[in-house]
């Protein structure tokens, strides 16, 4: 009873009594041949358990005689809790690269067949796939009449373990999946000793998991025979407590200190983030850094940054400078995510590094990666914050007037968030970066820089319409700033390969323009082909037909045939008409596969329709350059 097995067993015993071979076929990414012997290893286990699962020829389907009780399902999920989780492909091919390292020697196809328990054809599907991963890390696979191998550097090797190790890690839901690998020189009382010398030293100046895994990888190859040559500092020091950490480390496990493997360590862990450096963070004097910061705060229609907020980008920006400079390679878990979710910031941090600030480097997205996520926050943070004014409070009248007067601000205006509730001596002395949209004050104020509104400290009805006339006419939005870029800031949206001019439709036949949006979905793999169908019972049957704003028509429906969230755009060169309601001059499509997946991008269309010469590109077909017509 392997993992898929064990997969096969849930899925057969929730409700499909009838079971066919070529359903799961794709899930699994294995031959008919290795499922159907999983099949017939899983009936003979399941006939232990009391239950009959029958193969019914010539039909390729498998078939429950009768279904399980509550107590013989009981019995047989506790029963599988027992075996390992389920293996899916990508699991898989990390598992073979994990292999082809760790054994040095040539794996035949049957070897690694049979330690991942699946058919040699299964394995050789997988082969180009691990050829093309292992190639990132200048690693070659070669191919003999003795099997397979991968040849390399040692450290380029340990990228791309380090990497493995991760990707699994996530693949397990575990915070440890070393216990799991065919680590030779390494036992479980290893795992437990680093785990305590490594809490009882980081002291929260590094990720536990991080560190635990470079040395704890670094243990297991040492032992092997396998040793780091020639690692470059390049400009940077190793700090003090970290070189003592690992000199602890090597005591403890009565292993030879080598600088090599210490240099190697800290550099990784400082390019991935899995050290934290101590000293005092000085971006106000890096003139590219601030540089960069400029340019990313307009593209992403922000007004500045926090001095908090540059902090936290400058320590990315570190790490990102470290893995180049020192060419640390790593495949980032969480890269695809974030590529799916927030496409628009990877296209300006992208064209922002590679074509502005860093034109002649050899830059990877993997490395850019960490300085994303911490993009996305702050995007989502601030369009979070837009929705509301962050308002100071001033009231001279003591502490329960002031308290009293905010709640009632907050009563009556759920569009305002009080940030902060002060004397008058105090807006002397206050040095915040997060500034007030404005300053609601019981007194007049004449030496605030920030706009403000008077009010009674019992605010009555008047008060109360004096301040929503203020927020209406006066109150501007912090951060609020309108995207002035380029064309490229829809293609950051929308890449060119998903916009379309169409001209052959009539004026009031909207179907082969929806099948012209949905084949662009499609080409982008985010749709399948079952996807258009949906749009047009929505369409056609439900009559779910509108205008985001006058002249862009949106196209939207809940579907289970969506696995990326993502846009597409036709351009109309004849308006799309319907009655006196409709005249749409473009089609926006969008897909999404839940109910959240697709908001940050919502967010950043947003902004783009806040821009007339958006605007104008979208509607005008005329008027957008770079298209994949």
């Amino acid at each position: 009873m392997n993992a898929r097995r064990r997969q096969l067993v849930q899925m057969i015993l929730n409700g499909n009594t009838q079971f066919k071979i070529k359903d799961v076929e794709d899930m699994f990414g294995v031959s008919e041949r290795t499922l159907r012997y999983d099949l017939e290893i899983i009936s003979g286990w399941l006939k232990e358990q009391s239950v009959d699962l029958d193969h019914v020829s010539g039909r390729g389907v498998w078939e429950l005689k009768s279904s399980p009780d509550n107590a013989q399902l009981k019995k047989i999920y506790e029963a599988l809790n027992f075996y390992g989780r389920s293996i899916s492909v990508e699991e898989r091919f990390l598992l073979i690269i994990h292999e082809l390292i760790i054994q040095e020697d040539w794996q035949s196809l049957r070897q690694i067949a049979e330690e991942l328990d699946v058919s040699k054809a299964t394995i050789l599907q997988q082969m180009e796939k691990v050829e093309q991963w292992a190639g990132q890390f200048h690693l070659l696979l070669e191919r003999g009449s003795k099997g397979f191998r991968l040849k390399g550097e040692e450290r380029h090797k340990r990228l791309a373990l380090l990497s493995v190790i991760e990707k699994l890690e996530e693949a397990w839901d575990t915070v440890n999946p070393i216990p799991n690998l065919n680590w030779s020189h390494f036992s479980l009382n290893d795992i437990d000793k680093s785990f305590s010398v490594l809490e009882e030293s980081l002291h929260r100046r590094g990720n536990l998991s991080s560190c635990f895994r470079v040395w704890t990888l670094q243990l297991q190859r040492v032992r092997s025979g396998h040793f780091l040559k020639e690692e470059k500092r390049k400009g940077v020091t190793v700090e003090n407590w970290f070189s003592e950490l690992w000199r602890d480390l090597c005591a403890a496990f009565e292993i030879h200190f080598l600088e090599d493997e210490m240099i190697f360590a800290y550099l990784y862990l400082r390019a991935t983030g899995g050290i934290y450096d101590t000293d005092q963070i000085l971006w106000q004097k890096n003139e590219l850094f601030l540089t960069f910061a400029d340019k990313m705060s307009t593209r992403m229609g922000l007004a500045e940054f926090s001095g908090d907020q540059l902090d936290e980008i400058y320590r990315e920006w570190e790490s990102f400078l470290i893995a180049k400079e020192h060419e640390i390679i790593f495949i980032h878990p969480l890269k695809k995510k974030v590529e799916e979710q927030y496409p628009f910031i990877i296209f300006h941090l992208w064209e922002v590094l590679s074509d502005e600030i860093m034109p002649e480097e050899t830059l990877r997205m993997d490395s850019m990666t960490p300085m994303a996520i911490c993009l996305a926050f702050i995007y989502e943070k601030a369009s979070f914050e837009n929705e509301r004014y962050p308002v100071w409070v001033v009231c001279p009248g003591g502490l329960a007037a002031s308290r009293l007067l905010t709640v009632t601000i907050m009563k009556h205006f759920p569009q305002i968030e009080v940030k902060k509730t002060m004397a008058i001596s105090e807006l002397k002395h206050v040095k915040d970066w997060e500034k007030p949209d404005f300053i609601v004050s019981s007194v007049s104020l004449h030496d605030t820089p920030y706009p403000y509104v008077t009010v009674k400290p019992i605010m009555t009805a008047d008060d109360i319409k004096k301040l929503e006339n203020f927020i209406g006419n006066t109150a501007r939005k912090n951060g609020a700033k309108l995207i002035e870029e380029s064309h490229k800031s829809i293609h950051a949206l929308i890449p060119p390969e998903r916009i379309a001019v169409y001209e052959e439709t009539a004026t009031d036949n909207l179907e082969p323009v929806l099948d012209v949006g949905v084949s662009l979905l499609e080409q982008a793999n985010l749709v399948n082909a079952y996807f258009v169908d949906d749009i047009k019972r929505t369409v056609f049957e439900k009559e779910y037909l509108y205008e985001l704003i006058p002249g862009l028509l949106f196209i939207h429906t809940d579907s289970n045939n969506v696995m990326k969230p993502g846009f597409s755009l036709v351009q109309l060169k004849k308006p799309f008409v319907k009655g006196d309601k409709l005249h749409s001059y473009a089609v926006l499509f969008m897909a999404t596969p839940d109910k959240q997946a697709h908001i940050p991008q919502l967010q950043y269309l947003h902004q783009l329709l806040m821009n007339k010469d958006r605007v104008d590109e979208i509607l005008h077909w005329s008027k957008l350059i770079g298209r994949g017509d």
